[in-house]
């Protein structure tokens, strides 16, 4: 008893321990997969790096600070930035201030601003306007970006759904629908990027895997479309932190707040008026009555300036349609045994010798007589599942010679309800 008693103390202590650590770590962890960076070398215009200057960035939306110095090199470097635009500022004794805004870092990105710092009073400012990179040199892997506005100014299919603009992007296969609503209620859809299975594409929301482990081409949540702050694709080159992909490896931001209250809302409406007969209703009838209404809206501001922020958003989809279908079924005759109008004979499966030098065919069969079946020889299985009530009598002339051929029309209403809720919230601990 002493022993187990000190064995599970031993066990909790390291617990605790290893819970600790993972506490201290996190300031230090390189998460450039949900983040970006800032990177740098600050120097003189003789090109001297300077140690030691005070390097500060600046979320321009959320007024949130961070500050570091420069290394014996003259780097510095800011690791898990959150996505926005940044003023970036270098202060050394002996020059002159350096501003430079319009920094934009992105989601799964290092972006470098190098300074050069002039002689002069630390009271003079020398401010300058960010240019974007034109070749990407820090990292080797192949990536696009499917940013804000192309989600809110490119025409997406009935849905909603980010994941059909991946038709944009190269190396990726047509997006498909798949499967029922119960097994996939997000209507993500399948795609295969540069040839590889559908199976091996990896997609993250903020960090987090939304694989479906039942049917693991899927994922399995999608957020609302007009939640999503950018979503980044890499195709090739993968760096280890991305992992658990061989296609692709997607990853997905959601909005945060600002130092500002922004909001949005939209209704998107679709109905029968606007489609063509679907392929398998009957034209005979007026066309299937189809309804589909997307709305809701988002809102994000602060909670305290410069220091915590929110963000929430809401989508619900309504969807109701009369559905429609053709039917191959036996007629009342065929279900009595009675196959008369049959142009091929039946012959009774209990006739005839099997001949294995004919290819395994039995010769010298008996057809059953007007090429009806005993009703004696019919299984009482099939008799009863084929008489039972709840399967029906063909309701409309078939075609074929047997007119069985699309002779019953199915019908039927179905109405898919969707309610999705997204919410973040950001909190600045510190300024380093």
């Amino acid at each position: 008893m002493k022993e187990s008693t000190c064995v599970r103390k031993w066990a909790l202590l390291h617990a605790i321990c290893l819970l600790a650590l993972c506490v201290f770590a996190l300031p230090t962890a390189q998460a450039q997969l949900i983040q970006g960076g800032i990177d740098g070398l600050v120097t003189d215009t003789t090109e001297a790096a300077i140690v030691g200057a005070e390097v500060s960035i600046l979320n321009e939306a959320t007024g949130q600070v961070r500050e570091t110095t420069t290394g014996a090199s003259g780097n510095y470097s800011f690791a898990t930035v959150n996505t926005g635009s940044y003023s970036v500022t270098v202060r050394s004794d002996g020059f002159q201030v350096s501003t430079t805004t319009g920094v934009v870092v992105s989601q799964n990105n290092t972006t470098r601003v190098d300074a050069q710092l002039e002689i002069g009073q630390i009271t003079e400012t020398v401010t300058v306007e960010a240019s974007a990179a034109t070749l990407q040199t820090d990292r080797a892997e192949v990536r696009q970006e499917v940013t804000e506005t192309t989600l809110r100014n490119v025409p997406v299919p009935l849905g909603r759904n980010y994941q059909m603009l991946f038709v944009t992007l190269p190396g990726f296969s047509p997006p498909q629908n798949a499967h029922s609503v119960p097994t996939n209620p997000s209507r993500a859809v399948r795609f295969s990027v540069n040839g590889t299975s559908r199976s091996n594409n990896n997609t993250r929301i903020d960090g987090a895997s939304s694989t479906n482990i039942w049917v693991p081409h899927m994922t399995g949540y999608n957020p609302a479309l007009e939640s999503i702050e950018t979503v980044n694709v890499v195709t090739n080159s993968f760096d280890a932190e991305q992992g658990l992909a061989g296609g692709a490896a997607i990853n997905l931001q959601i909005k945060s707040g600002g130092n500002d209250v922004h909001g949005s809302a939209f209704e998107y409406h679709m109905n029968h008026h606007f489609k063509a007969y679907p392929y398998f209703s009957n034209r005979e009838s007026a066309k299937p009555k189809y309804i589909n209404n997307q709305f809701g809206g988002t809102v994000g501001g602060p909670i305290k300036r410069n220091k915590w922020f929110y963000f929430f958003s809401y989508e619900g989809t309504r969807e109701s349609q009369f559905a429609q279908r053709f039917i191959d079924l036996p007629t009342e005759a065929m279900r009595f045994g009675d196959l008369s109008g049959s142009p091929t004979e039946i012959y009774d499966p209990l006739t005839g010798i099997q001949d294995q030098t004919d290819g395994g065919y039995a010769r010298d069969r008996t057809p059953f007589p007007n090429n009806m079946v005993p009703t004696g020889r019919i299984d009482s299985g099939v008799s009863n599942m084929i008489h039972n009530s709840a399967f029906p009598n063909p309701n409309k002339a078939g075609t074929g010679s047997l007119a069985l051929a699309q002779n019953y029309v199915a019908d039927g209403s179905t109405t898919f309800f969707r309610d999705t809720v997204d919410a973040k919230t950001n909190f600045n601990l510190t300024n380093t």
